[in-house]
C-alpha cells in the first residue's frame, strides 16, 4: 500500500503466498486430469492387447486345423515336395515365421521359414513344448496340431508367428489414444488456464475491495492493519522505527449533517487527496471509518523532524475546501505515537494514537499532539469515570444536585435557582461537572445523566413548596434536545415530580441551539407552549447569528461570566454588557447576568437594567436542603427589612 504524493494508492493484489498456493493448485489439478487421461490410455491399450492375443490365438487354431487337414494326405504318402508346397502357402500371413511337419515319429518331414533358419527344430522333441498344444510368450506364439490320418495320428502340424505385427497395431493405437488424450488435455489446460485468469482476476478485484475503502479509494482498515503489522515486523528485524499518526476531523458531523452525505463523502475524497499530497512514498495512509484516518511512517527522523512533519498534516487543513458549489472549513485534531518507544505493540500504539489524538481535542481541536505516557493515566481516569458513572446512574449515590440562587435585580429578592452536578465518588473523589459531562458525551451517557438531572431538580423544587414561585434551571446537552422522545420525557418527569411547567427554566447554549436549529425548533416552541420557561446560556460565546433570538421562543439571556468578570473597569466589557442588555430588552427578552461576584459587578448590572443576578456575591451553589434553609433566611431577612 506504499503511496506517492499527489498519486492515488495502488491496490494490493494478493501476496506472494496466495499466488503460489493458487498455481500449485492449478497445477496439481491440471496433473491430475493428465495421469487419468494416461491411465485410461495404458487400461484401453492393456485391453486392447489382451483382445488382440486372444482372437490372434483363436485365429491360429482355426488356421492349424485347417492346414493339418488338409496336409494330412501328404503326410501319409510321405509327399515332402506337396507338404512344402502347402506350408509355403502360409507365406501370405504375415505373423507366420515358420511352420513344419513331422511323421508319426516326430521327424521333420517339411517345413517352411519366412527367413533363413538353420536352427528350426527336426524334431518334435526340440520343439520343447511337451504334451502342450499352444505357447504364447511376448515374442511368438507357438502351436502345435496333431495331423489325423484315418485310425490314427499321422503326424504333428508345427506353426511359429511373430508378435511384431502386433505389437505395431497396438504402438499404433496407443500413439493415436495418446494423441487425442493430449489434444484433450492442451485444450483442457487452455480452459483451465483461462479459467484460472478469470478467478485470479476476480481474487485481485476482490483483494483490492477488500483491501480500499470505496470512498476514498486510500486503504481501509483491514489494508491499515496488515501494513502496520508488516511495517512493525520490519522495524524489529531491522532496528527501526514506526510512527503511527491518527487523525480526527473536527466538526465533521455538523457540515455532514448541513450539505448531506453525499457532499459529505465529497469532502472526506479531498482530504484524502490533501494527505496524499504529504505523506512519502514509503508511507501509507488509511481511512479507518467515518471522519478517522491514519498514516503509517517509516520512522527515518528525528522527534524534531516528526513534529514538523505532523504540524504539516495539520497545515494542509487550513485552506478551504469546495464542494457542491459550497466553500467550507475542515481542520483536524491528530495523534501521534512510536514503536517501540511508545508501545510494543500494535493494539498499544493504536491506543496511544488515539489518545494523543482525543488530547489534541481536548486542547481545542486544530492541532497536532505527540503522545507521553500521563496520558493514559488521564486516559485511565477517564475509563473509571465512565464506569463509575455508569453504575451511579443505574444505583449509586454520589450524584446529586447543588442549586445556585437567582436574585431580582430589582429587589435582590430570590426568585429561583440553577441547578448544578455534583458528584462525589468512593475512589474518585470529587469530580468535576466538566469532567463527567465530558466523559458522558464521550460515551454515550449525557442523555441518561441529563434525565437525571432534570428529574432530581424537578423533585427538589417541587419540594420548595406549591405557593413558592420559585423556578428551577436546568441546563440540556444538543444530544438530549435531539432526542425523539425528549418532550415527552419533560412532560412525564413534571407529572411524575409534581411541579408545573412555569417553575422549570430550560438553559441552553448557543452551540446546542444551531447544532438543533431545524430538528430541536418544534420541540422550543411545544415546550414554550406548556409554559415553560427557555434561556441562553453563556449568550456571547457561541455563535455570532442571532437568527434564533427571533424565530425561538426564548424568554432569558444569560450574560456569560467571562463578560461580568472584568466589570466595572474594563470597558470593552462594560459595551458589550450594555449591548446585551439593550438587545434582550429591544426583543422583549429578560436579562441574566452570571458570575457576579463583587457588589460593585451587582450595582453596575442594576444600573445597565439586568433583570436578574447569580454569583459569590449572593451565595455559593449549596445542597437542596442547605437551600431550603437558604429561602427561609432569606424571606426572614427581606420581612424585617
Amino acid at each position: 500500500m506504499n503511496t506517492q504524493a499527489n498519486n492515488p494508492q495502488p491496490q494490493q493484489a494478493p501476496g506472494p503466498s496466495q499466488t503460489a498456493l493458487s498455481s500449485r493448485l492449478a497445477f496439481t489439478s491440471l496433473l491430475a486430469a493428465g495421469l487419468a487421461l494416461l491411465t485410461m490410455v495404458l487400461a484401453i491399450t492393456g485391453i486392447d492387447y489382451w483382445s488382440t492375443r486372444t482372437t490372434m490365438l483363436q485365429d491360429s487354431r482355426v488356421e492349424a486345423a485347417i492346414v493339418a487337414d488338409n496336409i494330412s494326405a501328404a503326410v501319409v504318402f510321405r509327399d515332402t515336395q506337396t507338404a512344402k508346397e502347402m506350408l509355403g502357402a502360409l507365406r501370405l500371413s504375415p505373423m507366420v515365421i515358420g511352420a513344419g511337419v513331422y511323421d508319426s515319429d516326430g521327424v521333420l518331414l517339411a517345413h517352411y521359414v519366412r527367413e533363413r533358419d538353420p536352427g528350426f527344430p527336426t524334431t518334435v522333441f526340440e520343439l520343447g513344448m511337451g504334451d502342450a498344444t499352444e505357447r504364447a510368450g511376448l515374442r511368438t506364439l507357438e502351436i502345435a496340431h496333431p495331423i489325423v490320418v484315418p485310425s490314427a495320428v499321422g503326424g504333428t502340424l508345427y506353426i511359429r508367428k511373430s508378435m511384431s505385427a502386433v505389437y505395431q497395431n497396438l504402438a499404433i493405437r496407443f500413439l493415436s489414444a495418446l494423441l487425442i488424450a493430449a489434444g484433450v488435455m492442451g485444450m483442457a489446460t487452455v480452459m483451465v488456464l483461462r479459467s484460472r485468469a478469470a478467478v485470479r482476476d476476480a481474487e485481485n478485484r476482490l483483494q483490492a475491495l477488500a483491501h480500499t475503502d470505496a470512498v476514498t479509494g486510500v486503504g481501509n482498515r483491514h489494508a491499515f492493519n496488515e501494513r502496520l503489522a508488516a511495517e512493525m515486523r520490519r522495524a524489529v528485524q531491522l532496528q527501526g522505527r514506526v510512527a503511527l499518526v491518527y487523525i480526527d476531523l473536527d466538526n465533521f458531523k455538523t457540515h455532514n449533517d448541513t450539505f448531506g452525505h453525499a457532499a459529505g463523502d465529497g469532502l472526506l475524497r479531498q482530504v484524502a487527496q490533501r494527505l496524499q499530497s504529504v505523506v512519502r512514498g514509503t508511507d501509507a495512509i488509511a481511512r479507518l471509518g467515518g471522519d478517522e484516518f491514519a498514516l503509517i511512517l517509516r520512522l527515518d527522523m528525528d522527534d524534531a523532524a516528526l513534529q514538523k512533519y505532523g504540524q504539516r498534516v495539520i497545515n494542509v487543513f487550513q485552506a478551504p475546501y469546495t464542494e457542491g458549489g459550497q466553500e467550507v472549513n475542515v481542520t483536524c485534531s491528530a495523534g501521534v505515537a512510536t514503536f517501540p518507544e511508545d508501545a510494543s505493540d500494535i493494539d498499544g500504539l493504536i491506543s496511544n494514537a488515539d489518545t494523543a489524538m482525543y488530547r489534541a481535542k481536548e486542547m481545542g481541536k486544530n492541532r497536532y499532539v505527540r503522545f507521553e505516557a500521563s496520558m493514559n493515566q488521564a486516559a485511565a481516569r477517564r475509563h473509571a469515570i465512565e464506569i463509575a458513572l455508569r453504575a451511579e446512574l443505574e444505583h449509586g449515590d454520589g450524584l446529586s444536585m447543588h442549586y445556585q440562587p437567582l436574585i431580582s435585580a430589582a429587589d435582590e429578592s430570590l426568585v429561583g435557582a440553577e441547578a448544578l452536578l455534583r458528584w462525589t465518588h468512593a475512589e474518585l473523589g470529587n469530580v468535576s461537572p466538566m469532567e463527567a459531562i465530558s466523559v458522558a458525551e464521550d460515551c454515550g451517557l449525557i442523555v441518561a445523566l441529563g434525565y437525571w438531572t432534570m428529574r432530581t431538580a424537578c423533585r427538589d423544587a417541587a419540594s420548595w413548596g406549591a405557593g413558592n414561585p420559585l423556578r428551577v434551571a436546568v441546563n440540556i446537552s444538543a444530544r438530549q434536545l435531539g432526542d425523539p422522545q425528549f418532550l415527552e420525557r419533560v412532560m412525564d418527569i413534571l407529572r411524575e415530580e409534581g411541579l408545573p411547567a412555569h417553575r422549570l427554566e430550560i438553559e441552553l447554549t448557543e452551540t446546542v441551539l444551531m447544532e438543533n436549529m431545524e430538528a430541536g425548533a418544534h420541540t422550543l416552541h411545544r415546550l414554550s407552549q406548556l409554559g415553560i420557561h427557555l434561556a441562553i446560556d453563556d449568550f456571547g460565546t457561541g455563535y455570532s447569528s442571532l437568527a434564533y433570538l427571533r424565530q425561538l421562543p426564548m424568554r432569558r439571556l444569560k450574560i456569560d461570566r467571562s463578560f461580568v468578570k472584568d466589570l466595572p473597569r474594563q470597558e470593552h466589557s462594560r459595551t458589550i454588557v450594555s449591548a446585551i442588555v439593550a438587545l434582550a430588552h429591544g426583543l422583549g427578552l429578560q436579562v441574566t447576568a452570571e458570575g457576579v461576584e463583587t457588589r460593585d459587578q451587582a450595582e453596575y448590572l442594576i444600573g445597565q437594567g439586568c433583570d436578574i443576578l447569580q454569583g459569590y456575591v449572593f451565595a455559593r451553589p449549596m445542597p437542596a436542603q442547605q437551600f431550603l434553609a437558604f429561602q427561609q433566611e432569606h424571606r426572614a431577612d427581606r420581612w424585617m427589612n
